[in-house]
């Protein structure tokens, strides 16, 4: 039917044979294949609050607790991570046959206002950081003050 919707799927580059048949598709589909690419690299996060906390797990698989930057400055709580390895293969003379290096580095930033700034603690276990935020007190003194 020539008014059929086209799918996306629908290959751009139909020559017939399978190899160029899912070529463009495949090749832009994964980021150009790159396998740290910063999609890949987002910090996956979980935030619960409750009335006395706030309670933040970020999944950080693969870096080390040295590696680590937490800050709380003006309600903003920053997450920072850098990652370094090595790779290399030498053959039974000690020569390098294959070497490969990555770096990289991420943050993120989450506005959790309110927080009592002394008392905030973290944990770094199995690639998980759970921070837990307490949030600062309400005066008792304090009273609302309606609009008349």
């Amino acid at each position: 039917m020539s008014n059929d919707l086209m799918n996306s799927q629908n290959n751009w580059m139909d020559f017939g044979d399978d190899f160029f048949n899912h070529f463009g598709r495949n090749f832009f589909k994964n980021g150009l294949g790159f396998q740290n690419s910063n999609r890949q690299m987002a910090m996956k996060t979980d935030i619960s609050e409750s009335d006395a906390a706030y309670s933040v797990k970020i999944d950080l698989p693969g870096l080390k607790k040295d590696n680590i930057n937490i800050d709380y400055v003006n309600g903003i709580l920053t997450v920072s991570g850098k990652q370094e390895h090595t790779n290399e293969a030498k053959n039974e003379d000690g020569e390098v046959i294959h070497s490969e290096r990555y770096s990289g580095s991420y943050s993120r930033s989450y506005s959790l206002p309110n927080v009592e700034r002394e008392a905030i603690t973290a944990k770094y276990d199995g690639g998980v950081l759970i921070l837990n935020l307490p949030k600062t007190k309400v005066d008792a003194n304090s009273h609302r003050i309606e609009i008349q």
